[in-house]
């Protein structure tokens, strides 16, 4: 049971907590045109859409044409493709990968992310001129300028941000780069507040407890908002001996079980929507 149904919807109450999707009136806005009707996307890439809920996430976080917004660990690029089309004209696209410095002792992954910068300048058309490929955390300095987004979106990377030790450094950066009131919007694996391990076994099973990682955000100067339910998935069971990565779309058991994985999906994910007030 989640986060959200065993601890909180009285507690949801109290903080005026949104606890399902976001509605809106599309009229095929700009948000609708990035997610369906996009040429940058893919092919197959919209398959996840009903996993991932990209256009009523961007809905939920207020995000619009106009704004300067940051996408943490871009990976292959799945969110990035909605978002530098939705940002190109008017407003700024920017990635910020993973610092390879911080996984250097795995060579060909930290090669990628050193990479990136490169690749992203082979799909610049996607995102206009104004867009910025860089790494977080900083090695020295900021990403971007100081107060410069109106938000930063973080999707599935946060278990790593622990793991690889620079969670206080990563948000202490992301702080400092948003604008007073700016905005970071969470995508999490969730793992049940019942469960009896710590932070270090939880982040191993790429998972976060929502009430922890709820406290811990907003020990840097963040204020939690408002929350959706939009990805939860009661069907997963969260005792995987390989983690999140049993379930798609890396069925890391392989053919498995692989059609009982498939059809409980993907994991169950807090969706949270912060605010800079510090």
């Amino acid at each position: 049971m989640s986060f959200l149904r065993n601890w909180g919807f009285a507690a949801a109450a109290v903080a005026g907590l949104s606890l399902g999707g976001v509605t809106a009136d599309h009229h095929e806005d700009a948000i609708w045109k990035a997610v369906h009707d996009n040429s940058a996307r893919e092919a197959g890439e919209s398959t996840r859409d009903t996993a991932r809920h990209p256009e009523e996430f961007l809905r939920f976080l207020g995000i619009k044409p106009d704004m300067a917004v940051a996408e943490v660990n871009p990976g292959g690029g799945w969110y990035s493709r909605i978002l530098g089309p939705l940002l190109k004209a008017d407003g700024k696209y920017v990635g910020l990968e993973h610092n390879p410095e911080v996984y250097a002792e795995y060579a060909n992954y930290a090669a990628n992310l050193r990479a990136y910068p490169e690749k992203f300048e082979a799909e610049r058309d996607t995102f206009g001129p104004n867009a910025v490929a860089t790494w977080i955390p900083a090695t020295e300095g900021l990403p971007v300028e100081a107060d410069s987004l109106d938000a930063i979106i973080i999707v599935r990377a946060l278990h790593n941000w622990w793991r690889r030790d620079f969670f206080d450094k990563g948000m202490d950066q992301a702080h400092a780069m948003l604008k007073p009131g700016g905005v970071m919007g969470i995508v999490q694996h969730r793992m049940n507040e019942d469960f009896d391990g710590d932070r270090n076994a939880a982040a191993g099973k790429g998972r976060w407890k929502q009430s922890d990682l709820v406290a811990a955000i907003e020990a840097h100067g963040f204020k939690l908002v408002e929350a959706s339910e939009m990805n939860a998935n009661p069907k997963d069971e969260q005792n995987y001996e390989k983690g999140v990565w049993t379930l798609p779309p890396r069925l890391a058991n392989g053919d498995t079980d692989k059609a009982k994985y498939e059809a409980i999906g993907e994991s169950d994910r807090m969706t949270l929507k912060f605010m800079k007030v510090e």
